[in-house]
């Protein structure tokens, strides 16, 4: 069994790195879907633009993910609509099905070999108490025009035909190979000052010299006005595929309390079970075994999503006066549809035009009462998720955490008897770190940081590793 996304089974070369001084018109800051995504709908457009990711393309949030291109997506639209906000259900759901067909045209003008399937999406409860959502979904859909039929073997179920499935990570390395000349890796962007009209950005000890900014990180960082923590909240799930005998042109997610998803690729079953804040894990081995129960599974992983307190995503601008810094987080699990939703919308305030969804999913849009009621909640989680690192108590007994050289630190013996040792706090927040043995990776419960077994971060919001050198570390 690999223990981790059957996506990075698809590698690539890292490509240039900055090594001098640069100017464009648009820096993007990631190289996930959302960034890649976003420098493809600029150079359409003929927008001179870069994009920096500090590891590799396509080696974060978007690598683990299920990757369903899909509008059927769990309980979105019912939970927009239980505040009295079905026109917004309404839109949102626009929204998807738009960038349904976008992410697919692209795929096929652009000749991407990225395994895109045609495949029926179903929502499902195998629990009596949920049906009558189930019907209320129906109905929701039917009123917006789109094709939804009832479908056997669940206590109630509903399917829509016109969605897809592909493997995310070729899909991203297809657009890197076709814009390889504006992409630049292992490229850290530490600093960014405003200076008149350009940000300057600070990467590799060189500046980028840019008229906007577009921050596409899983987690944004060098955002403190959007109070992000305060906002929205961490979601862990825990995912495996397995090799099965027969495949089905069908991918599902339930409605229940324990989350069910799955979908196939290939000769794999790709599943899904549980989904749960950050902050309320016990045991990271604990949720794994729990999955492992399912399948003799070939492959398992985890990933983090950012779940927004009104269910919409953070995409638009971050000063309601500033066009020029921008950012796109926020997708609530649905991370390939509004990766592609969000490079429309970033590309159209870049290029001033009108887009009916810019003002939907601006991200300093005004309280409505499902962001007051949810405020308290993620607000409480976010303190709850602090407390909870610093006692370390969802680890196991392989990791000790002591003191060396006055630092707080952490450490993991392998099974060859090697000891690794990082500093057991989180450059984002100071949160305290737990080590995730399955994965073999370094995990902040508060804000979804994660940094490799000797403490590279691989993973934001921590613009920092974690890495040991014992005085050396005082000392910077």
């Amino acid at each position: 069994m690999k223990n981790r996304s059957i996506w990075l089974d698809e590698n690539a070369k890292f490509g240039k790195k900055v090594n001098s001084d640069l100017e464009c018109e648009v820096l993007i800051i990631g190289g996930g879907i959302t960034g890649l995504s976003t420098l493809y709908q600029l150079h359409k457009k003929s927008v001179p633009a870069i994009l920096v990711e500090r590891n590799k393309c396509a080696r974060g949030v978007t690598a683990r993910s299920t990757a369903k291109i899909t509008y059927l997506q769990e309980k979105i639209y019912m939970n927009i609509r239980r505040f009295g906000k079905k026109d917004i259900a309404s839109k949102y759901l626009e929204s998807q099905i738009v960038a349904v067909k976008e992410l697919k045209n692209i795929i096929n003008k652009e000749n991407i070999a990225c395994d895109l399937a045609k495949s029926s999406s179903t929502l499902f409860t195998n629990d009596i108490k949920n049906t009558e959502l189930i019907d209320q979904e129906y109905e929701f859909l039917l009123e917006n025009k789109v094709n939804v039929t009832y479908v056997e073997g669940f206590k109630k179920a509903i399917q829509v035909n016109d969605t897809y499935v592909f493997h995310p990570v070729k899909y991203c390395l297809a657009l890197k190979d076709k814009l390889q000349d504006y992409i630049y890796e292992r490229s850290k962007v530490y600093k960014i000052r405003k200076e008149n009209e350009y940000y300057s950005c600070y990467v590799n000890n060189h500046i980028i010299k840019a008229k906007y900014v577009v921050i596409a990180t899983h987690y944004p960082y060098f955002i403190t006005p959007l109070l992000i923590p305060f906002k929205s909240h961490v979601e862990t799930s825990y995912i495996g595929a397995v090799k099965v005998k027969n495949t089905k042109p069908i991918n599902a997610i339930n409605i229940d309390k324990t989350t069910i998803s799955y979908r196939y690729h290939n000769n794999y079953l790709i599943y899904l079970y549980n989904s749960l804040p950050s902050y309320n894990i016990k045991n990271i081995k604990y949720n794994f075994d729990d999955l492992k129960e399912k399948y003799n599974f070939n492959y398992i992983w985890s990933n983090k999503d950012i779940i927004t307190n009104d269910y919409l995503p953070l995409i638009g601008r971050v000063y309601e006066d500033d066009d020029a810094f921008l950012v796109a987080c926020g997708y609530n699990t649905w991370g390939m549809t509004n990766a592609t939703l969000a490079s429309l919308i970033l590309r159209d305030i870049i290029l001033k035009k009108e887009n009916k969804y810019i003002e939907l999913l601006r991200p300093d849009r005004l309280l409505n009462l499902n962001k007051v009621i949810r405020f308290f909640p993620d607000a409480i989680g976010s303190i709850k998720a602090i407390m909870k690192s610093g006692k370390n108590n969802v680890n196991n007994s392989k990791v000790i955490y002591t003191k060396l050289d006055n630092q707080d630190v952490a450490i993991y013996k392998d099974e060859f008897n090697k000891e690794h040792i990082v500093l057991n706090k989180c450059p984002h927040l100071k949160c305290g770190l737990v080590f995730n043995e399955i994965e073999k990776t370094w995990d902040c419960l508060c804000h979804g940081s994660r940094f490799d077994i000797d403490g590279k971060c691989i993973e934001g919001p921590s613009n920092y590793d974690i890495t040991y050198k014992g005085d050396d570390n005082e000392k910077n």
